[in-house]
């Protein structure tokens, strides 16, 4: 009896290694093909691949992606700021305040955003910001990401403040502490690392973008732009159109941008899991 009870461990154990083999082997197969691609181009083209233009279809030259590196650097720094800043504010309200109005109409435009389309935000923003100002711009390129990003980010922040205990809370109000008070003085440095960890994960949405910017953001690739008004280009965008085409220096440069946005995912990934190891209550 005991010898079957083993071996039935030992088979339910080598089929659910098979099965997580087969689960991550896709992925591992393609971080290995991305990369093995990616670094023989970064290493050829050297700093220029970060500092130069995109080649030109008949250039024997990679060149570089500069105007799409600044674009993606540009579009993180202006989005990521405000999303957190308004899912932050928009989660208090659903967590403390329940039973508002305006906490309800929150959860509810919040849990819709998600299921909207990307490439839906992109045409809306074009309609309502693209076509009145008369240009794309990376402007109208962060919007369209903070629209995309605020659900994951709002949910986020919503699962770390709804795991605060309740004790906590109420021993910050028999202090006579307000309820704002106790949020920030209470919940906010509980979820410290939770904070963090979604400030990741949004930085990581934000990075990997595309289709919110197919009709913001410009794809203007012939110079480097730092005017949040002007038109620019991202990261992935480069990767969609340039792997698409027939040029091989245009999937070079696909190649080696896909690797460096491959490693800032893995970078992002490794940290947020370091914090979420190291989270206390």
């Amino acid at each position: 009896m005991y010898s079957w009870r083993k071996l039935k461990d030992r088979l339910f154990l080598a089929l659910v290694l098979a099965i997580s083999i087969v689960a991550i082997a896709p992925l591992i197969h393609l971080i290995i093909v991305t990369m093995l691609n990616g670094f023989s181009v970064i290493l050829n083209a050297g700093l220029g691949f970060f500092t130069e233009n995109p080649p030109t279809p008949t250039s024997k030259n990679v060149g570089g992606i500069a105007p799409s590196l600044v674009g993606s650097i540009l579009l993180t720094a202006l989005s990521l700021p405000i999303t957190v800043f308004i899912a932050l504010f928009a989660s208090i309200m659903a967590v403390e305040f329940p039973n508002n109005p305006l906490s309800i109409a929150v959860d509810v435009v919040a849990k819709s955003l998600a299921s909207v389309p990307t490439i839906v935000v992109s045409m809306v923003v074009y309609l309502l910001v693209v076509v009145p100002m008369g240009r794309f711009s990376i402007l109208a390129g962060a919007i369209a990401l903070t629209i995309v990003s605020l659900p994951y980010t709002y949910t986020y922040f919503s699962t770390y403040l709804r795991s605060v205990p309740t004790t906590y809370r109420e021993a910050a109000f028999a202090i006579g502490m307000s309820r704002w008070r106790a949020v920030i003085n209470v919940s906010l440095p509980i979820i410290r690392r939770g904070f963090l960890v979604t400030i990741l994960m949004t930085m990581a949405r934000i990075l990997g973008e595309t289709a919110a910017l197919l009709f913001t953001v410009g794809r203007y690739r012939t110079g480097v732009s730092f005017s949040v008004l002007s038109p620019s280009d991202a990261i992935p965008l480069l990767i969609f159109d340039y792997i698409l085409t027939p040029y091989k220096v245009f999937q070079e440069v696909a190649w080696g941008a896909a690797t460096l946005l491959l490693i800032a995912y893995l970078i992002i990934f490794i940290v947020a899991k370091f914090v979420i190891k190291e989270v206390r209550l």
